[in-house]
């Protein structure tokens, strides 16, 4: 018998981040089994490099026998937008014979399995990357009223926002929007342990593109593991 409930793997533009959000809804028996891309800023170039090399990291995760796939990031939704990328993730599924998502295919998922069809996005991205991903989005059949971002070119700036900048851009956007079903706040800046009190304060459904992926992990898998204190999707 395996020693763990099962093994995620978690292919990351740039680079996985520990601790993290995924530090604290992690439940007990999973494990995350992480590499990079290196992406090092928002540009097309970096963006393209990390897509031609995709193919060759995913023997770390044959070889590590993970159960299910992550692509974490934006990169193949921004480059190659929705109806290529879903192509590329049926391919890989299909090859690797696991389940195999994007982190915004995960998000998709989650904000229509909480009945959202209108939707407000919070960012660190710059302005072009977000109309790169509210195209993604509407591709994909939800109404972006709105998307915002705090103007970060490079992932690791992300991991130096204050604390609570997820919180007020996401209030921030709502205010703007206030008929959205949902909020998202998408990106590697930390989300998850905001999503309750935003939900209680806003009285929306709130996904963090973090627990939108444990979500669709555990979902994947047909592992019941409830998380309580981290919003209504993974409660």
């Amino acid at each position: 018998m395996k020693p763990w409930q099962a093994r995620i793997g978690y292919l990351s533009p740039s680079v996985f981040e520990y601790p993290s959000d995924w530090s604290l809804i992690l439940p007990p028996g999973l494990t995350l089994v992480a590499t990079g891309l290196n992406v090092e800023s928002h540009t097309p170039e970096q963006f393209d490099r990390a897509i031609e090399t995709l193919e060759s990291a995913l023997s770390v995760f044959i070889a590590e026998e993970v159960d299910a796939l992550l692509l974490a990031g934006i990169t193949i939704a921004t480059r190659r937008g929705y109806k290529e990328e879903r192509e590329i993730i049926s391919v890989l599924s299909e090859r690797l014979g696991i389940p195999v998502e994007s982190a915004l295919g995960a998000n998709v998922d989650a904000l229509i399995h909480l009945g959202a069809r209108t939707i407000v996005i919070a960012t660190a991205y710059r302005e072009d990357i977000n109309q790169k991903l509210r195209q993604f989005f509407e591709e994909a059949g939800l109404r972006v009223a709105g998307i915002s971002g705090l103007n970060v070119g490079r992932p690791v700036d992300q991991a130096k926002l204050p604390e609570e900048a997820s919180y007020k851009a996401a209030l921030r956007i709502l205010a703007e929007h206030p008929d959205a079903d949902a909020i998202l706040i998408q990106g590697r800046w930390r989300s998850v342990s905001h999503v309750e009190r935003l939900e209680r304060e806003t009285g929306k459904p709130v996904v963090s593109s973090t627990a939108a992926s444990l979500w669709w992990a555990l979902r994947s898998l047909r592992l019941r593991s409830p998380i309580q204190g981290y919003g209504r999707l993974l409660r």
